[in-house]
């Protein structure tokens, strides 16, 4: 057999094959569950505000921001209990995109444009006057509501799947509470 001919079997045949094999690629994707995708529970998947917004408008996730300093005790605290507890750490990663705002820090953040420090973020736009403050947005950016204080993983648990669940829409938090709360969800994270 001739080497032109040869090389041009080859190449019709890589021609002909390599969409199949890309299009086979782009399927495996689209069946995969998000439940299957592995989820870190080392470690919560902080990010700074601006890259954290950009990230829940494209994934539709809603949003938990972290307002802390670095002389707050009981931030300090939930991140020695709280925020090393596996299944918060599960459902944090998998259901929000968590984001970390030092309250006292000059860093300057870009959002959509808007200059702003994190300083200015946690007073000006969401009125911190203790920490930790924890915001919940939805994933455009509407604000939920702030909880205030240190929470301990099972009241973060409520919290984190009252809001994934957007039932802030439908009771209030406290008989969300009295109805037992995260424990009494079916779907574990």
């Amino acid at each position: 057999m001739p080497v032109m001919k040869m090389v041009s079997i080859v190449l019709l045949s890589v021609f002909l094959l390599f969409p199949a094999l890309l299009l086979a690629d782009q399927t495996d994707h689209k069946k995969q569950n998000p439940k299957d995708v592995p989820v870190d529970t080392t470690a919560v998947t902080w990010m700074s505000y601006d890259t954290g917004m950009a990230l829940a408008q494209e994934t539709g996730k809603h949003v938990m921001v972290n307002f802390t300093t670095k002389w707050c005790g009981y931030c300090k605290k939930m991140n020695q209990t709280t925020f090393v507890d596996p299944e918060v750490i599960r459902y944090l990663n998998r259901h929000f995109v968590s984001i970390k705002v030092d309250g006292d820090s000059p860093r300057e953040l870009d959002v959509n444009g808007y200059k702003i420090s994190e300083k200015n973020l946690a007073r000006a736009e969401y009125r911190v006057t203790g920490y930790p403050t924890y915001w919940f947005l939805k994933s455009g950016g509407d604000k939920i509501g702030p909880a205030p204080g240190y929470k301990s993983s099972d009241q973060m648990l409520d919290l984190l799947s009252f809001v994934k669940d957007d039932l802030y829409d439908a009771m209030s938090f406290s008989d969300y509470v009295k109805k037992g709360g995260y424990k009494s969800q079916k779907e574990k994270p």
